[in-house]
C-alpha cells in the first residue's frame, strides 16, 4: 500500500510542483508546500526499508512531501531560469565536505543500509536548502517563509492548547516529540520578537508578535528543560544586537510589556517547570553522563572514522564494549536497548570521527558567523531582524544540542537548512540591500 501511495503521490505531486513553479505568482504557494508539512511530517512521509524499532537518527529511507514538492520546484526553477551552481556558497561546501566524511565510517558499520538512511536523509535535506536558496535567490521572498514558520507557530500552539485541556502533560503538538517542537520554536521565535521588536509601524508587527508569544507558549508548555533554558537566553541574544545596532527609546518601552507578558505567563506555568526541574529523575542525568562517556570511548577507539554512521543504537549494545557502566557488560533486561547520547555533537563524533565532527561544526559555524556579520551590514534596512532573530535562534538551537540530539531529526534539520538558505542569500546581496536600504516583499 505505500509503494502504491508514493506512486500516486510522486506522478501527482511533482508535475503539481512543476506547473506551480513555472508560475511566479503562484510560486510562492508550492513554497509554502515546503514550510507547512512539517506540521504532519509523519503523516506526508513514507519509510522504504525501514525498521522501526531501530534506536538512531535514521530509520528508513524517508520521502517525504516535503522533499517531493522541493524537487518539483527545483526542477521547474531549473528549467525556468537559468541554472545557478549547485554548491552555491562556502557553507553548501562544507555540507559536501561534511557528507563526504561520513562515507568512509561506512568501514566500521555493523549495518550499512542503516548508515545508507541517514546519508539519504542528508541529500534530502540538500535538496530542501538548494530548492529554498534558488527561491529566494528568483524571488527575494523572505515574507512567504517567515509567515509560513508562523503558520507552523500558530497551529502549534493551537493544537497544544487541546492537548493542555486534554490533560496531557508535556505536550508535543503535532511534532514527533516534545524536544523537537521546543527547539523548533528555539529557532524561530527569536525571529518572530526581532520582526515586532525592531519595526515601527504597520500590522504586521503586532501579527508576528502573536507569532512570538504563541511559539514560545508552545516551546514552554513542552516542559523540555533544555527548550525553556535555551529560548530566554535566545531572545536576551536578539534583544540586545537589536539594542545595539537599532537603538532608539521606542524600543525600551515596548519591551516592557513584553517582558511582562511573558513575566506572566511564566508564573502560570511556574510550578509545572519547577517541578520539571525538582523531580527530574536522578537516573536521567546519570544515563546522559555514561552515554556521553560511551561516545568519547567510541572516538577514542575509532577517531578516524567512528563506529559506523547511524550505528551508535547497534553499537551501544552488547557485544560491544563501549558501554562501561553496565555490570560485565549485561543489557538490564532482555532485549533491552539503550538510548542515543543526548548531545548531537557527541553523537558526531562518535559516528564518524573527528575529522568529520570538525567539518559538522564548520559547517554550523559558518552560518551563525554569517548570521553575526549580517547583523552589522544590514543594521539599517528593514531586513535587519533576520538576522538578529537567527543569530538568537541559532544561540539557542547549538546550546540546546548539546543536551539533545533532535538537531538531526527531518523537521528540525528541515527548519534549520531553510534558514541557512536564507542567510545566503542575505550575504550574498548585502550590500545591495544596505545601499538601497529597501524593505524586501515585507
Amino acid at each position: 500500500m505505500k509503494y502504491l501511495i508514493f506512486l500516486i503521490a510522486f506522478m501527482g505531486v511533482l508535475p503539481l510542483g512543476y506547473i506551480l513553479t513555472l508560475n511566479r505568482k503562484y510560486m510562492r504557494y508550492a513554497f509554502f508546500a515546503v514550510l507547512l508539512p512539517v506540521m504532519m511530517f509523519n503523516q506526508v512521509s513514507i519509510n522504504f526499508f525501514s525498521n522501526e524499532t531501530y534506536r538512531g537518527t535514521s530509520r528508513g529511507m524517508e520521502v517525504s512531501l516535503v522533499y517531493l514538492v522541493a524537487l518539483a520546484m527545483l526542477i521547474g526553477m531549473w528549467l525556468l531560469y537559468r541554472k545557478k551552481p549547485f554548491f552555491p556558497d562556502t557553507g553548501s561546501k562544507l555540507y559536501l565536505l561534511y557528507f563526504l566524511l561520513c562515507i568512509p565510517s561506512l568501514i566500521n558499520a555493523d549495518n550499512v543500509l542503516f548508515s545508507w538512511f541517514e546519508l539519504w536523509k542528508m541529500i534530502m535535506m540538500y535538496i530542501v536548502f538548494i530548492c529554498s536558496y534558488s527561491y529566494l535567490y528568483y524571488t527575494r521572498d523572505f515574507n512567504t517563509v517567515m509567515i509560513g514558520f508562523g503558520i507552523v507557530a500558530t497551529v502549534t500552539f493551537l493544537t497544544v492548547v487541546f492537548q493542555h485541556i486534554k490533560g496531557i502533560h508535556q505536550a508535543n503538538g503535532l511534532f514527533p516529540h516534545q524536544n523537537s517542537m521546543g527547539m523548533y520554536m528555539c529557532l524561530i521565535a527569536p525571529v518572530f520578537f526581532a520582526y515586532y521588536f525592531n519595526r515601527n509601524k504597520g500590522w504586521k508587527r503586532f501579527l508576528f508578535a502573536g507569532f512570538f508569544l504563541m511559539a514560545s507558549a508552545a516551546c514552554m508548555r513542552t516542559y523540555s528543560r533544555g527548550a525553556m533554558v535555551c529560548l530566554p537566553f535566545g531572545c536576551t541574544i536578539t534583544v540586545l544586537l537589536s539594542l545595539r545596532y537599532q537603538f532608539h527609546m521606542r524600543k525600551i518601552q515596548i519591551l516592557l510589556p513584553i517582558v511582562l507578558i511573558c513575566f506572566f505567563g511564566a508564573l502560570l506555568l511556574l510550578p509545572n517547570i519547577i517541578k520539571r526541574f525538582e523531580n527530574a529523575p536522578k537516573e536521567s542525568l546519570m544515563t546522559r553522563q555514561y552515554l556521553a562517556a560511551s561516545a568519547w570511548n567510541m572516538m577514542r577507539d575509532k577517531p578516524f572514522a567512528g563506529v559506523g554512521l547511524n550505528n551508535w543504537g547497534i553499537k551501544i549494545n552488547p557485544p560491544y564494549p563501549y558501554c562501561e557502566y553496565r555490570y560485565n557488560n549485561k543489557r538490564i533486561a532482555k532485549d533491552f536497548k539503550e538510548g542515543i547520547v543526548e548531545t548531537s555533537y557527541l553523537l558526531v563524533g562518535a559516528e564518524c570521527g573527528f575529522l568529520t565532527l570538525a567539518a559538522f561544526l564548520a559547517w554550523l559555524g559558518y552560518y551563525y558567523i554569517a548570521a553575526c556579520k549580517l547583523v552589522k551590514r544590514l543594521r539599517w534596512t528593514q531586513l535587519f531582524y533576520i538576522p538578529a532573530g537567527i543569530v538568537g535562534g541559532l544561540t539557542a538551537v547549538y546550546m540546546q544540542s548539546t543536551l539533545e540530539w533532535v538537531m538531526k531529526q527531518q523537521v528540525n534539520f528541515i527548519q534549520m537548512m531553510i534558514l541557512f538558505a536564507t542567510l545566503s542569500i542575505l550575504l550574498k546581496y548585502c550590500d545591495k540591500f544596505a545601499a538601497n536600504k529597501i524593505e524586501v516583499s515585507a
